[in-house]
Parts: C-alpha cells; sequence; structure tokens
C-alpha cells in the first residue's frame, strides 16, 4: 500500500511540473484555453480537480503494482518494455483519438502522452524499488 501511496505522490508531482513550470505555457495554449472561463476556474479553485487527478493516480498506480507481477520481470528494463507495451496499446491511442474527435493537435497529443509515459516509467520504477 505504501508503494501505492509514494506512487501516486511521484505521478501527482511529476505531472504538476510538467504541466505548469515545463510546458504550462505550451499546453495551456495548445488546449485553446479562454482566459475568461480560466479566471472562473481560478475563483471556483483548483481544490477538487486536484483531489481527482491524485485519486486517479491512485487507480493507475494501483493498476501497475497489480500488473507489474504479471509481467514476470527480472530486471528494470524488463518492467520498462513492459510498462511501454502497455503504455503504447491502450494510453498512447486513447490520447491520439484526441486528435480524430476533438480536434485537438498532434502536438497536443505527443505532449499529453509523454507526460502520461514518463509518468509511468517514474511509477514503474517506484514499485520496482519497493517490491
Amino acid at each position: 500500500m505504501l508503494a501505492i501511496f509514494i506512487g501516486a505522490v511521484v505521478m501527482f508531482i511529476f505531472g504538476s511540473v510538467w504541466f505548469t513550470v515545463l510546458f504550462g505555457r505550451k499546453w495551456v495554449k495548445l488546449m485553446d484555453f479562454n482566459p475568461a472561463s480560466d479566471e472562473e476556474a481560478r475563483k471556483k479553485g483548483m481544490i477538487k480537480p486536484m483531489i481527482m487527478n491524485f485519486l486517479l493516480n491512485v487507480v493507475v498506480v494501483s493498476v501497475v503494482y497489480h500488473v507489474y507481477p504479471q509481467i514476470l520481470a527480472l530486471s528494470f528494463f524488463d518492467v520498462i518494455k513492459g510498462m511501454s507495451v502497455i503504455w503504447l496499446g491502450f494510453s498512447f491511442p486513447i490520447y491520439a483519438n484526441a486528435v480524430v474527435w476533438e480536434r485537438k493537435t498532434w502536438e497536443l497529443v505527443l505532449l499529453n502522452s509523454a507526460q502520461s509515459f514518463l509518468s509511468l516509467m517514474f511509477v514503474s520504477y517506484v514499485i520496482y524499488l519497493m517490491m
């Protein structure tokens, strides 16, 4: 349980840095946020979305934690290979559908999916160390 909590915290912190410090302005532009609605969102607060994001991170980390033994990884490299295949088969196509159905750009898809991939790698490493 501790590995899941720590992994979720790592994922949350990494996502926060990714979508603010590293690529915040780029992401806001690619998402085509409306400054007027952004002000409304700030007034309503970010606590609920952040809590929801953390809980969703717990779900992701829990799945990684339970899938990890099924990969039969003998090394961290094996974990990386297994998680990469899972990401490529499940996560990336979901992000890519944003181009098809939501008219988002490939640049946004790559930005979001790169964050997803790296988060998965960090979480995998945390679980690898704690198992």
